[in-house]
Parts: C-alpha cells; structure tokens; sequence
C-alpha cells in the first residue's frame, strides 16, 4: 500500500514540475513574440527615417527569425516585395561581402 502512496507522490510532483515548466515555456514564447513586434517596430520606424544602419541591424535579425516565425516573414515579405527565401540569400551574399572586406 505505501509503494502505491509513494507513486501517486511521485506523479504528483512530476504533474506540478510538468505544469511549471509548460508556464515557463508560455512566458518565453510571449516573450519572444513581444521582442519580435518590437524589431518590427524599430524596423518600420527605422526604415521611415532612412536610418539605414539601425534599419539593416534590425533586418538582418528579423531575417534570422523569418526561418521559424511566420509573422516575420509576412513582414519582410511585405515590406521588400520579394520572396523570404530571395531575401535570405541576399542578406547571406550580403554578410559574406561584408566578412570579405
């Protein structure tokens, strides 16, 4: 009888972890897309002063988020007029010239 107590202890514990670590996985990714609406924002302000240093900074970390957010590649998609996959390919030709100097 007691093993039985000693499992039902157990999973309960393992439920609670299981449940707070799913919270903290939320958080995170709420976390994460805030921090991706805001280089959307700097982008677009960035972009609208001709700001091109910040605006290419902040691109080219939007562009690494295109690869697993889609929000960010509708952006970018949008605001270039070109496929995501021709915009990464230019932004890697881009930083290869930029290492070659």
């Amino acid at each position: 009888m007691s093993g039985k107590t000693y499992d039902l202890k157990n999973e309960i514990e393992a439920r609670e972890l299981f449940d707070l670590q799913a919270e903290k996985i939320k958080n995170l990714k709420k976390e994460l897309d805030d921090c991706i609406q805001t280089l959307i924002s700097v982008s677009i302000l960035a972009n609208g002063d001709e700001n091109i240093v910040i605006g290419n900074f902040v691109d080219s970390k939007l562009s690494k988020f295109a690869k697993t957010h889609k929000n960010v590649t509708k952006y970018i998609e949008k605001v270039t007029g070109k496929n995501i996959d021709v915009v990464l390919a230019e932004n890697a030709a881009l930083e290869e010239a930029e290492g070659d100097l």
